[in-house]
């Protein structure tokens, strides 16, 4: 079997999604493969309040609505902020890849669920063998969007290495129930990241992360024994990827979302910026240049990227640089600038100033 399109997307997540939509929407012709059409990513599924706005998304998708978050320090300090200005939206996130997928859809991309296999170069255009119910099937496509996640597929067909990433153990638990979201840092249970507890549709998502994953189960262990968790749930490990932005396109490929790393750092969030990813790889091909995507990229994220890498490194190397960073945080103007960027979203040059402004004696 042999199909065609102009742009074939490599992945259903929330990159791929936006891509084939914002695509579509254009008249561009455009196909959507996705391996499996039920996957259900283990995410603790919070997204910005201000994306669904700005990128046009359903909100009946929308499962709770976060105000508050909490962070606790090694020794146990607690701090509460109230997100001014805006909310943090809980997804689930099977039903928010297959709404973003619907709208994909409904605006001309089709989607069909089948493995992607392997690519060949053929002159100016590019031949993807894909498994589609079964039968081997070519697909012939001008430009192809690899969204297709950390262990990217189309990034081992052209031989380019996996990212280095980190370990997550999340685990989903009814019976308990918190309307913050809460990051608790601390070397004993999340050495170099932080373990979590997001609200949920049914309960809550717990989870924590390491760079190794043969200890990621034993600092979970640690984790639920000092939040005093005692109820079980579905337990599901995942991998992050660590960004280094060194990957845009290559020729007329384009990597978005987890596939290219984007993944902020510190933070550790990714869906916002995967589906941010998915929108300017699409206007790059509306344009007819991939490389404009890099220029998109970096023009909006590098800068607040390379910023919060540097602080990632300073602050989550030991507990007492840790304390540091929560005691920042207890300044208003650490909080609001913190809010700007993270809950709003500000792109302006102030809001990066002001951010590296309280936070430059530490980047030297």
């Amino acid at each position: 079997m042999k199909l065609s399109a102009k742009i074939l997307v490599v992945g259903g997540g929330p990159a791929g999604a936006i891509a084939a939509k914002s695509l579509a929407e254009r008249g561009s012709e455009v196909i959507l493969l996705e391996r499996n059409l039920s996957f259900e990513k283990p995410c603790g599924g919070g997204i910005p309040s201000s994306a669904f706005d700005e990128l046009a998304i359903p909100k009946e998708v929308i499962k709770r609505e976060v105000k508050s978050i909490r962070i606790v320090s090694p020794i146990g300090e607690q701090l509460d902020i109230e997100l001014k200005g805006g909310s943090l939206a809980i997804v689930t996130r099977g039903e928010f890849d297959r709404v973003l997928r619907h709208e994909a859809e409904k605006r001309g991309a089709q989607v069909i669920e089948g493995a992607f296999r392997g690519l060949i170069i053929d002159g100016k255009k590019y031949k993807v063998e894909a498994i589609i119910k079964g039968v081997k099937t070519d697909i012939v496509a001008e430009y192809i969007i690899a969204a297709d996640g950390v262990n990217s597929r189309v990034r081992a067909a052209l031989g380019i290495r996996p990212a280095k990433s980190f370990f997550t153990l999340s685990e989903r638990i009814r019976g308990i129930n918190t309307d913050s979201c809460e990051f608790w840092f601390g070397l004993s249970h999340a050495p170099g990241f932080y373990s979590w507890i997001f609200p949920a549709a049914d309960g809550i998502s717990a989870g924590t992360g390491s760079s190794e994953p043969g200890k990621v189960l034993a600092l979970f262990k640690i984790f639920r024994e000092k939040k005093g968790i005692t109820q079980q749930g579905l337990k599901m490990i995942y991998k992050i990827p660590m960004w280094k932005g060194d990957l845009y396109n290559k020729n007329n490929i384009i990597f978005a979302g987890d596939s290219a790393g984007q993944v902020m750092p510190l933070s550790y969030e990714g869906i916002y910026y995967a589906m941010k990813a998915g929108e300017f790889a699409a206007s790059a091909i509306i344009q007819g240049r991939a490389t404009d995507y890099e220029r998109m990229w970096k023009s909006r994220f590098q800068k607040r990227f390379s910023l919060m890498d540097k602080l990632r490194s300073y602050f989550l190397k030991n507990d007492v640089t840790v304390e540091r960073l929560v005691a920042l945080h207890r300044r208003f103007e650490v909080q609001e600038a913190s809010m700007r960027l993270w809950m709003r979203k500000d792109s302006s040059r102030e809001g990066l100033k002001s951010y590296i402004k309280l936070f430059g004696k530490f980047l030297c």
